[in-house]
């Protein structure tokens, strides 16, 4: 069936990331918006031509967010980093950190939502800055790294 031409298309490189309603900003690429489902094949008694399939679970990757570093987002990824740490450890609190979710947009040309995954219970999995060299004139990076319980 062919798309209306009024349909607007998601754009790849169009997307924004909340995390616990904090907006991360802009980001260049985010890797991992998959779902894998895992089945078991049971073979039963003698009947060698025949199996069935039942499903076991269901993975989800980690989501690796990744941009150039800038004065703005940057500093909203570490201070939600901070109030993650301070969450995790404070004598105040429990330790717990549950039901944090995150919402990736994705966008049309127009900068209209197209659809949005919502992660549920998403964990800071790791942070990484930039390697510092000054022989080099490269674009300092920094990524991030998200896992989760699932989008569907």
């Amino acid at each position: 069936m062919p798309i209306s031409p009024a349909a607007l298309l998601g754009m790849s490189m169009r997307f924004r990331v909340v995390v616990d309603e904090i907006d991360l900003g802009g980001w260049a690429s985010c890797a991992g918006l998959a779902v894998e489902f895992h089945n078991q094949k049971i073979k039963q008694g003698a009947n060698y031509e025949f199996q069935t399939i039942v499903p076991d679970c269901v993975d989800y990757p980690p989501i690796t967010l990744q941009r150039a570093m800038n004065t703005d987002d940057s500093g909203r990824v570490q201070r939600w980093l901070s109030q993650v740490v301070s969450t995790w450890f404070s004598d105040s609190s429990d330790g717990g950190y549950s039901d944090r979710t995150a919402q990736i947009t994705l966008l049309d040309s127009q900068n209209k939502p197209v659809t949005t995954w919502r992660l549920r219970n998403v964990y800071p999995q790791k942070w990484e800055g930039p390697d510092l060299d000054a022989s080099t004139g490269r674009i300092a990076l920094e990524k991030l790294q998200l896992v989760h319980e699932g989008f569907l």
